[in-house]
Order: C-alpha cells, then structure tokens, then sequence
C-alpha cells in the first residue's frame, strides 16, 4: 500500500532538515550512491558467483564435489549480508532525502517488492543449505530445490539493478 499524501507530507516535512543537507552536498550524494552500489555489486557479485558454481557442483555427479560446493554457501553469507547491510542502509538514506517522489513511484515499490523476493530467496537457500549439510548432502529433492532457489537468486539479483536503473532515469 502507497502511503496517503498527508502521511507521506508529513513525513517529507520532518525530514526536510536531512534533504536539504544531502540536495546541498555533492559529496554526500556521491558517498551514498556509491556505499549502495557498492552494497548491491558485492552481495550481488558474491552471490551470483555462488549460484554459478552451484550449477556447476550439480553437474558434477560426485558427492565429494557437491559436499564441498555445500561448504562454500555456507562461507559466502557473510559478504552477501554485508552488501546488503550497505545497500540496504544507504538506500534507506536516499529514500529518506526524497521521500515524497520515492513514495509515489511505483517503480520504487516495485524495486521493494524485489527485495523482500530477493531477502526471502536467501532464506529458503540458507535453510535449505543447512538441511543438506545436516544430513541430507546428496538428495536429488535438495539439490533440485537449491538449483531453483540459486536461479531464483540470479534473476532477482538482475531484476533489484534494473529496478534501481529505472529509479534514476526518471
């Protein structure tokens, strides 16, 4: 649900403070685009690599190499959470600096929705990971799943980039 004009007015009014400063500094605007690019370049990057290789352990038949592919997911939580925690923070800033054009862009809720998809897909791949490793590490029915989960990621990825593509060009 879009919030009403008063709510997003109101909003807009006691942010006023922090959107001129960031409209009156290029270095802020600059700095921020920057840490939420750069957020979305590394959680995006380290993830897509990992859904590659997840493709290609499942090509590979032999247990050993998907138990070590296993391993590797587990490892690259970290700088993807971390990516996001920048993206995610930065992107919070900007919507604050222009809260009422962002509030009424669907293309901006669009691009929320993309992430809430993006957010959960990482919870199904974690918990899925962990059921593997638990126990389960060459079940076809996980595997098969992961593989979905892994494409799920890579489209979601590109869709959040192009979302924020079409934010800035109006």
């Amino acid at each position: 649900m879009v919030p009403t004009t008063g709510a997003v007015g109101g909003l807009a009014g006691l942010l006023e403070p922090w959107a001129n400063f960031y409209s009156d500094h290029r270095w802020l605007q600059t700095t921020l685009i920057f840490v939420h690019l750069s957020g979305i370049f590394l959680g995006g990057g380290f993830a897509i690599a990992a859904d590659r290789d997840t493709f290609i352990a499942m090509q590979n038949a032999r247990l050993s190499g998907q138990i070590r592919h296993l391993g590797k997911i587990r490892s690259i939580h970290k700088p993807i959470m971390l990516g996001l925690a920048l993206a995610l923070g930065s992107g919070f800033l900007l919507f604050l600096a222009d809260v009422k054009e962002l509030s009424g862009s669907a293309v901006f809720w669009v691009k929320m929705v993309l992430l809430g998809a993006l957010l959960t897909n990482g919870y199904l791949l974690k918990h899925t990971e962990e059921t593997m490793n638990a126990g389960d590490p060459d079940s076809p029915r996980l595997w098969n799943r992961l593989w979905k989960i892994s494409l799920a990621s890579m489209v979601l990825w590109l869709a959040v980039i192009l979302a924020g593509t079409l934010l800035t060009a109006g």
